[in-house]
């Protein structure tokens, strides 16, 4: 019987393949299969062009796994089921497979989704995780700002849902990461504007990337549509 491949959740960091573990290199060069999210809008894969910059895939096998930009959470999930079982039937070949995100499996990520998915389907495998550089931390990097200090609290949270989550976090940590501001900038600015912490705050969008934008005068962004890639850190104690 064929031992079941090893299923990695790889991070490939937030835009910059010089952010790239080498222990990212090293898995993705050795998997037997590099999966590869993908939006259903057909465009190349931004994790797969990061891992193209650092590792040479000639003759790699790739497989595309196509996840919809939706709240359906019925297509939602039959998505992440349909990816499961091509992962896991090539973990059944005793094929390990490279699953590579953006920024951190472990964080907002859809790999967390299939961990659970891809044991049930096959369920002889291992599931391993390869760290990455998150987008928070390469947009702290780009001002630079320390994100705590001391006994300092850090808050991340997805701001374009629930502006009321935002208000409550706003007073409840030291640092706030505001993420996928995108949809909602002008009512986040308004926010911090009343909780007087608009010059506490700075914008990055496209972090790690050749064209990384960095913006400390936040109320210059109001009217605009800022890249989906983009994030708002405010440091109250600044």
């Amino acid at each position: 019987m064929t031992e079941p491949g090893v299923f990695y959740g790889v991070g490939v960091g937030p835009g910059d393949p010089e952010l790239m573990t080498l222990k990212a290199v090293k898995v993705i060069k050795s998997a037997g299969v590099l999966a590869v999210p993908k939006s259903e809008g057909g465009e190349e894969s931004l994790a797969l062009s990061i891992v193209k910059k650092a590792v040479d895939l000639g003759g790699k096998q790739i497989i595309a796994l196509p996840f919809p930009m939706t709240r359906d959470q019925e297509a939602l999930m039959e998505s992440r089921r349909s990816a499961a079982r091509l992962i896991s039937a090539k973990l059944d070949e005793g094929l390990d497979a490279a699953f590579v995100t953006l920024g951190d499996p472990l964080i907002y990520s859809t790999f967390s989704y299939l961990m659970p998915l891809v044991k049930g389907y096959s369920p002889g495998s291992e599931i391993r995780v390869v760290p990455g550089v998150t987008s928070f931390s390469a947009s702290a990097a780009a001002l630079p700002a320390a994100l705590a200090e001391t006994a300092e609290r850090v808050i991340i949270i997805p701001a374009a849902y629930e502006l009321e989550k935002v208000r409550e976090a706003l007073v409840s940590a030291e640092t706030i990461v505001l993420m996928k501001v995108n949809r909602a900038v002008d009512a986040i600015i308004d926010l911090l504007a009343e909780a007087g912490l608009l010059e506490r705050s700075f914008f990055v969008s496209r972090a790690g990337w050749p064209e990384q934008k960095l913006v400390t005068e936040l109320r210059g962004l109001k009217g605009g549509k800022p890249d989906y890639f983009s994030m708002i850190i405010v440091r109250r104690n600044a």
